[in-house]
């Protein structure tokens, strides 16, 4: 069922030139709830989320996707705190701030594991961060965790 979804909710989301960022599926009551994230590079709107909803929903209604069960669809952006789990996510989010945690030291940052800059590069294998003006590369296995590092300004 999952695959199904998320086969759908692409289409849908790349239709409207959005990226689709996650699925997940869980119960609420009796009801099951779906939850779709979507993403673009200036930002998700709510026509996006709107657009998404209706159009998603008439392919899942159409297709039997749910199986006759009662269902919420919920459409939204994944949000600004919520970590980078593909390459497109990377990618979406050049040129902002990012907070980096890694497995090991980052080289020239004297034995630091966490890297605040801005993403300079999304490659293959890693990330540049720039960071007081100095590009540092990090390996995309050596990450743990990397998210938008929000800045109040």
């Amino acid at each position: 069922m999952i695959e199904n979804i998320t086969h759908l909710a692409t289409k849908v989301a790349e239709s409207s030139g959005l990226d689709l960022v996650d699925v997940e599926i869980f119960r609420a009551g009796k009801r099951r709830v779906l939850r779709i994230y979507i993403g673009k590079r200036d930002g998700v709107n709510v026509d996006d989320c709107a657009k998404v909803s209706r159009d998603l929903g008439t392919l899942l209604d159409a297709d039997n996707v749910m199986q006759d069960e009662n269902y919420i669809l919920e459409v939204s952006s994944p949000g600004l705190d919520r970590p980078f789990k593909t390459i497109k996510d990377y990618r979406r989010n050049l040129g902002r701030f990012v907070r980096v945690s890694t497995r090991e030291p980052v080289e020239g940052l004297g034995g630091k594991r966490v890297v605040v800059g801005k993403l300079a590069d999304v490659g293959e294998a890693s990330i540049t961060v720039d960071t007081d003006g100095k590009p540092r590369s990090i390996p995309l296995d050596l990450i743990l965790q990397a998210k938008v590092d929000v800045r109040l300004t």
